[in-house]
């Protein structure tokens, strides 16, 4: 598979350094005093995963999470008819391999990095002992596994909605909401594509791109080739109930 181990992850302190710079309670490892991120640190394995390289696949017996230190992973699903389709995407702090952390089962879903991704491996036995040494990594635990559950929840509600505008316009004040540190200004939502916005509403790129060029034209938002920024989110929530 390509992948590689500790020792050719350049500096583990980096990616922590990111993660820590960054974002709210989604994150396992932010809230970890420094003793409590040590130990993790040194109970998981590092390992490096290049472009489109699985970190886990769908169907394959699961063993713990990769908890994401730099990059980008993407959650995929099968669909019946062979149409792949895009959960959610996932960033530096972050990690795969939920819902079942522990106990015997299979996972539900693929997880595939985008470009070079750095993660630390923590497998059923580690993250066992981890609860037991720390409650603080515990708690995060916890916190994490409800912040997935609720994205999940609200990819559900999204594909359940009749019309492709709306199923996109609630996608993106989810999004939104995830990584707004202030709602009052622009909230910049970094690397995100119309193909990928399509996979996670099941819709096609070209009614994204109308989509997307309505919301523009009115202000709402701004757009360019992999980055989108929303000028307006109370503007761009009305569009839910107007």
């Amino acid at each position: 598979m390509g992948r590689s181990h500790a020792h050719e992850v350049a500096d583990p302190a980096e990616p922590c350094a990111e993660i820590h710079g960054t974002g709210t309670g989604r994150y396992v490892l932010k809230a970890l005093a420094k003793s409590d991120l040590d130990l993790v640190m040194r109970t998981g394995r590092l390992s490096t995963y290049q472009n489109r390289e699985y970190l886990l696949r769908e169907g394959e017996p699961a063993n713990g999470i990769h908890v994401i230190l730099s990059g980008i992973v993407e959650s995929t699903h099968a669909g019946t008819q062979g149409r792949e389709l895009m959960l959610a995407t996932w960033e530096a702090g972050d990690f795969v391999g939920a819902p079942y952390i522990l106990g015997d089962h299979r996972h539900s879903w693929s997880a595939r990095a985008l470009g070079r991704v750095d993660a630390l491996h923590l497998d059923q036995d580690a993250i066992r002992g981890l609860i037991a040494a720390s409650p603080s990594f515990a708690i995060a635990l916890i916190e994490c596994l409800g912040f997935k559950g609720e994205t999940y929840s609200m990819l559900a509600q999204t594909l359940a909605g009749q019309k492709a505008a709306e199923r996109l316009v609630l996608l993106l004040v989810k999004l939104c909401e995830n990584a707004a540190q202030d709602e009052s200004g622009p909230i910049s939502l970094g690397r995100i594509t119309q193909a990928n916005l399509a996979r996670m509403i099941g819709a096609t790129r070209q009614s994204i791109s109308l989509i997307l060029n309505r919301l523009q034209e009115d202000g709402i938002i701004t757009t360019g080739s992999t980055k989108m920024v929303v000028n307006d989110l109370a503007a761009l929530r009305r569009q839910v109930t107007d």
